[in-house]
């Protein structure tokens, strides 16, 4: 996809929580949008994303990402990632 713009802060979690670079390229091609009602967005996949996913990466490498994609990112209103990190809940709709 090309580079990706982040704060150092999102890089620092990055690398922290072990996100690798092609999870994160699907999540900002592929990923469910939702405003976080601060001026962000919020990235996540859901059942459609990995869907498209699924489709257009083909089946051996969904696979070898599968359990990889609970994963969500903050988008700023600049374009640039805030943050990265792990989902442990559900995400609710806006």
């Amino acid at each position: 996809m090309g580079s990706i713009t982040m704060t150092n802060h999102a890089a620092v979690r990055k690398q922290q929580r072990g996100i690798s670079e092609s999870v994160l390229d699907c999540l900002l091609e592929f990923g469910k949008i939702s405003h976080d009602n601060r001026g962000g967005e919020v990235l996540y996949f859901d059942k459609r994303a990995r869907q498209r996913c699924l489709t257009v990466m083909g089946k051996e490498m969904y696979r070898r990402l599968d359990g990889r994609f609970d994963v969500y990112a903050v988008r700023g209103m600049d374009g640039a990632l805030l943050t990265v990190g792990h989902r442990r809940k559900r995400m609710h709709r806006a």
